[in-house]
């Protein structure tokens, strides 16, 4: 234990990261030898799903990667495809940043599949150090520790090498939060701004940056926080709840069409669903409300339980926010999955396990416990959620 005190802050979250990452290598690679051959599947798909051979590169291309894949050699078409008197699936539906960060990695001459996983693991690297070092502080180095490789090892952390653009979310999530903390105000509207071009988010970011401007304004009397400040921050908030029409706006301004990216979004849903609520009333049933206040329950009991204070005033915000937003704007499939991911801390949600395990064999035995645990769910989400093999459920 002395030996790793004495290591340079990120190389813990470097250390589980890498580690984590390899032995998803091994789990893609022995699930993906049981995908089917692309000649299973119509050819009358917008985007293939998968590419044959199965090899590492092309596994981790599939799915959503096969948009952002024609995005970075097609770019977004000018009028929206309609399929029987409907918008039909397109590109506009997934955002730009990710795959103009893989088109300048392409410039080295990397193919589409390992410039995407660059992107993603530079992206995931850098949000688990960056985890590390918000957590660090409040919870100490272990709790910090097991609460990356939580995240590491959740089911659907496989994303963070795969062409999705989880991982760059994550990563200015978490720099978000940590502008906040530091009060680098300046900071914040750029990553928010570009987290408005990365996924659909930045309203559970405003929310916490409201939160933010509460706490300053309560705790006024021993931290100043002048007028002048206060408006700007406040200014700021508004911002970035703003920021949130800036793609739609985008796509409106290149199609002609005001509502081009929203209707986008309906194509991949049932008509009547845009949420869980709505999910809910279509599909009705006693048994699926208590499933949705159940979950309501739990995230109040672990979000507002006293423990809970040591993530931090910003961490904890949006463990609360985040979850929230996914309910109202998701409805419930495979691909939850991926979304709630986001949640960060909730994957760890014992942040007072540090004081109760104390010694070097405790501590390397939960590590051991979770690892295993999250490998195994890993490798099932693999198998009946992402790699397309007789066991496929749905889409990622």
């Amino acid at each position: 234990m002395d030996r790793v005190r004495g290591w340079k802050w990120y190389a813990v979250p470097l250390l589980i990261f890498v580690v984590t990452r390899l032995v998803d290598v091994v789990l893609i690679l022995v699930v993906a030898a049981h995908q089917l051959p692309a000649s299973t599947f119509p050819s009358t798909l917008v985007a293939p799903i998968i590419v044959d051979p199965p090899t590492y590169f092309h596994v981790i291309a599939s799915w959503d990667g096969q948009w952002y894949r024609i995005i970075v050699e097609h770019g977004y078409p000018s009028h929206l495809p309609m399929l029987h008197g409907a918008v039909n699936q397109n590109p506009w539906a997934y955002y730009p940043l990710y795959p103009g960060l893989i088109r300048l990695v392409m410039l080295t001459g990397l193919p589409f599949g390992a410039a995407a996983s660059v992107v993603s693991l530079v992206c995931g690297a850098l949000a688990m150090c960056l985890l590390y070092r918000l957590l660090v502080p409040r919870t100490g180095r272990f709790v910090a520790a097991i609460t990356v490789l939580a995240l590491c090892t959740y089911p659907a952390a496989v994303t963070f090498q795969l062409a999705y653009a989880e991982s760059l979310a994550l990563l200015l999530v978490l720099a978000g939060l940590w502008c906040l903390r530091h009060r680098r105000y300046g900071l914040l509207v750029m990553a928010a701004l570009l987290l408005a071009l990365t996924r659909p988010i930045v309203l559970p970011l405003a929310l916490v940056a409201a939160v933010h401007w509460l706490g300053r304004w309560r705790s006024r009397a021993t931290d100043p926080f002048p007028r002048r400040e206060a408006i700007t921050v406040a200014a700021i908030t508004v911002a970035i709840a703003a920021s949130f029409l800036l793609w739609p706006a985008m796509a409106a301004i290149h199609t002609g069409r005001l509502d081009a990216y929203f209707v986008t979004e309906q194509a991949w849903l049932p008509p009547g669903q845009t949420g869980w609520p709505s999910w809910v009333t279509v599909l009705g049933g006693g048994s699926k409300i208590v499933v949705a206040w159940l979950a309501l329950v739990l995230l109040c009991a672990l979000v507002l339980r006293p423990s809970a204070a040591m993530w931090g005033l910003e961490l904890r915000s949006w463990a609360m926010f985040y979850p929230l937003d996914v309910l109202a704007s998701t409805r419930p499939t495979p691909s939850v999955f991926r979304y709630v991911m986001l949640a960060t801390v909730l994957w760890w949600p014992f942040p007072e396990v540090g004081k109760v395990v104390t010694t070097t064999r405790e501590r390397v035995a939960l590590a051991v416990a979770i690892a295993t645990m999250g490998f195994a769910s890993q490798f099932a989400w693999l198998s009946y959620e992402f790699v397309v093999t007789g066991a496929l459920r749905g889409w990622p």
